[in-house]
């Protein structure tokens, strides 16, 4: 089943035709930097959500695309049916104006087509950067539009968006919508990312059975993060879009280079990334990239094999052979969970947010210290620790568990100048994957080093196979002990 999707807070919609400054309004209002602000038309395709806070209170605000937008190709018309949906969500409408160019026809054909559906609209006059400018948002030209008086502000200076969100409120509580009380946003956030055309957004449109962001066959449809929150078994999820990952020598300057930026920034900013990927073709260098990209992160991983329905000939092993070439290929994500989607046909694809908070939980699990050490003295019976550098074996205390999201183990040996080696501190993270799992997450083992002292070094790194002479100190005369 898709997820459910329930709200108790109002949203208000940013809609205007094309470089009215909706983009750099959100970005103001949400104190972010997601959405791209370019002077190239139609940047912004699909909804984008945000959390506003105002007066200790907060609202979500959407922004969205030109309402001038052509419906004469896929895109066009996927782009007016967001507006559409943003519209239909919304309990106020903000609707943009330039006032530097004044009302365009496609302005006065925006208008005609708000007045149909019947919702509450405020005008927002913007680009009125000099504050000597603001009276000509009160012209017979604006005010002929039937909305009443307009709310002058610059959205790039942020001159007038506290006048602004001060009439929003109002007219919120006058519609019995009102903000309500703001809280940290708590809950899960997750990202779905991949190269391009592995079918991202309809990964996102099956999970919330909805038509949330732009699917479409041509290359970089979505162009910055879509973050979408919902409820979900009585948990906060927040599920962000991201656009299509691509070498960055084959990124065109300007709008897609800044969309790779934004992707970064929203896989820093989450609990556990879906690496969506093309099941009907074998890894690319790309996917091997982005792969590493998430394990440098030490977010939770999920990688979800898309377009399962495409693959032709299954059989039983089509499956486990598939799988044996994706860890072969991503030796170092052995601990990610593989899931078999078809997000055309919704297939198992409820089962994503199923094992997301399987691995939530596996990133807060807390072994006890007595566990550990028992654990420790098992897997060192086993294969005697290996020196990074000499012969001796080092000498190993004990380990702990430092940290969750992601668990964090210090080993601590005995001993300035002795060390570990690699391979034996990946042999035991192994051990310490099969005693207590940690599906879908790093598992972060350091070494540390504690002071002892010279002679229980020496005995330490002689096996206590010779036994150190101590020589003992005279107290009398001289040959006289």
């Amino acid at each position: 089943m898709p997820a459910a999707r329930e709200r108790k807070h109002p949203i208000v919609a940013l809609v205007g035709r094309a470089n009215v400054g909706k983009s750099t309004l959100w970005n103001r209002l949400t104190e972010s930097h997601q959405a791209i602000v370019s002077d190239k038309p139609h940047t912004t395709r699909d909804r984008n959500y945000g959390r506003v806070v105002w007066r200790g209170q907060y609202i979500e605000v959407v922004d969205t695309g030109g309402l001038d937008v052509s419906a004469g190709d896929e895109i066009g018309r996927g782009m007016i049916q967001q507006v559409e949906l943003a519209l239909k969500d919304a309990d106020l409408v903000l609707f943009m104006i330039d006032t530097r160019s004044g009302i365009m026809p496609q302005d006065r054909d925006a208008v005609r087509n708000l007045k149909k559906l019947k919702k509450p609209v405020v005008v927002v006059a913007n680009k009125l950067d000099d504050i000597k400018h603001f009276g000509d948002a009160f012209s017979q030209e604006i005010l002929a539009l039937g909305f009443g008086q307009a709310v002058p502000c610059s959205a790039s200076t942020g001159r007038g968006v506290g006048d602004l969100l001060d009439r929003v409120f109002e007219e919120l509580h006058r519609l019995g919508r009102p903000p309500i009380p703001a809280e940290e946003e708590k809950g899960l956030r997750l990202v779905v990312m991949g190269r391009t055309n592995v079918g991202k957004s309809s990964v996102v449109n099956a999970i919330l059975g909805e038509e949330r962001v732009i699917a479409s066959a041509q290359p970089h449809t979505t162009r910055e993060p879509v973050d979408t929150s919902f409820d979900w078994k009585g948990e906060r999820v927040t599920l962000i879009d991201t656009a299509g990952m691509r070498k960055r020598s084959h990124l065109e300057k300007g709008v897609e280079m800044e969309s790779l930026d934004r992707n970064r920034e929203a896989l820093r900013r989450t609990d556990i990334a879906l690496l969506v990927l093309d099941a009907t073709e074998d890894p690319r260098t790309q996917d091997k990239h982005l792969a590493g990209l998430m394990e440098e992160e030490t977010k939770g991983l999920i990688i979800v094999a898309n377009k399962w329905d495409l693959v032709k000939d299954k059989t039983e092993r089509t499956s486990r052979e598939y799988e044996a070439n994706i860890r072969s290929s991503f030796p170092f994500l052995a601990w990610a969970p593989m899931i078999f989607v078809s997000a055309k046909d919704k297939l198992r694809c409820d089962k994503i947010l199923d094992m997301a908070f399987t691995i939530r939980e596996e990133r807060r699990r807390q072994i006890a210290y007595n566990a550990l050490q028992r654990l420790l003295k098992t897997v060192v019976a086993r294969k005697k620790p290996l020196a990074d550098l000499g012969n001796f074996s080092p000498y190993i205390h004990d380990v702990t568990q430092v940290g969750i999201n992601p668990p964090t183990f210090v080993i601590t040996i005995r001993g300035g100048k002795q060390t570990v080696h690699i391979s034996w501190v990946r042999y035991f993270e192994n051990r310490l994957r099969e005693k207590f799992g940690f599906v879908g997450t790093p598992v972060i083992v350091k070494v540390e080093h504690a002071p002892m002292p010279q002679i229980k070094q020496q005995e330490a790194e002689l096996g206590g196979k010779k036994r150190i002479q101590r020589r003992k100190r005279p107290i009398g005369r001289k040959g006289m002990y």
